[in-house]
């Protein structure tokens, strides 16, 4: 009888689905510093861990969100980054962030964050001392602020669909960069009005506007946000903010220094959209900072984004869509604080 209940019981457990170190969602951890950049890479058996997580940037935190919880194996903090793991979160805050970009690979399924430092940053920590001391949990990022954190409302946006007219932008894979911006800012008009913005565009046809003369409308209109869209001939999204400068005197009253008191919220809904971009479409995103007229001349948080080119991206009606929603959604994100 004995021997008969010990058959059961092995039986049973044969049966028994095997939860592999894979399924139990591990995570294994390594980084390397290569001049003005971090490499962080995230390793795991299982596949839906890496491409199912969600990665949000704000400043100096990247938040890694997977789709469960799981064991974290790492080494040592090196100083100048710091991890912490909570639920199914793993925080890492970096020293010197500028912006990052992602590379999902599959075999074996790994997630690589490489975090583009601020310039000179690079040569700081490579000759930095190693940190011996207690580390500290790193903050709750912006997008989980409490309810008392300060709310952006946009109620007015202008879009800037670039070119237009005998000025093409990039044409490539049979699309012309002037003709999907406006296709895209069109649909963003749409989206957001259903949000119950008030939204312009500098140009709503195929047509060549001058630089002043969407500046000079974008003036008139007197937005809380402005949204230039461009094109790239990579595979990433790169968003462009006005570089911060300090202005006095008689500068501050200059058309061109119109942005200095903008500047921080102009980054923050950069981030907002990048983020968001991430998250839902799986595209590299690079914050870049630049004093493009468009955006220096704007007396409003403004944000330049150029998407990928037409030979990386599929531009399918789904894609657009896609693409719309994630920034309706970081401009919303933005306006909660």
């Amino acid at each position: 009888m004995t021997t008969l209940r010990i058959s059961a019981i092995a039986l049973i457990l044969l049966l028994l689905p095997y939860r592999s170190a894979a399924e139990q969602g591990d995570v294994t951890l390594r980084y390397s510093l290569q001049d003005e950049m971090v490499r962080i890479v995230l390793q795991a058996e299982s596949a839906g861990m890496v491409q199912k997580a969600k990665v949000h940037s704000s400043y100096t935190l990247v938040r890694v969100e997977f789709p469960r919880e799981f064991k974290l194996s790492a080494p040592q903090a090196p100083g100048y980054f710091e991890y912490t793991r909570r639920g199914t979160n793993l925080f890492l805050n970096i020293k010197g962030l500028k912006w990052i970009k992602l590379l999902r690979l599959k075999s074996p399924p790994r997630l690589v964050i490489d975090a583009y430092l601020k310039s000179g940053t690079g040569k700081e920590l490579t000759e930095q001392k190693p940190d011996t001391g207690a580390r500290v949990p790193p903050p709750t990022p912006k997008e989980e602020a409490s309810p008392a954190a300060t709310e952006n409302r946009v109620s007015t946006v202008v879009l800037d669909p670039g070119h237009g007219g005998y000025d093409l932008g990039i044409y490539a894979g049979g699309y012309s960069e002037k003709s999907l911006v406006l296709k895209i800012s069109r649909s963003l008009r749409y989206k957001l009005r259903k949000e119950g913005k008030k939204v312009y565009l500098t140009r709503n046809d195929d047509r060549y506007r001058s630089l002043m003369k969407r500046i000079l409308y974008v003036r008139k209109r007197s937005p809380d946000l402005v949204l230039s869209l461009h094109m790239t001939s990579s595979n990433h999204v790169a968003i462009y903010t006005s570089a911060l400068k300090q202005v006095h005197g008689e500068d501050s009253y200059l058309l061109r220094n119109a942005q200095a008191p903008h500047v921080d919220d102009s980054r923050l809904v950069a981030r907002r959209i990048g983020s968001s971009i991430m998250q839902e479409l799986n595209i590299g995103v690079f914050f870049r900072e630049l004093d493009i007229p468009v955006l220096s001349y704007s007396d409003s948080a403004a944000v330049l984004i150029e998407l990928p080119g037409a030979e990386f991206f599929d531009y399918s009606r789904k894609n657009i869509e896609l693409l719309v929603n994630s920034i309706v959604e970081g401009i919303l994100a933005y306006e909660k604080g």
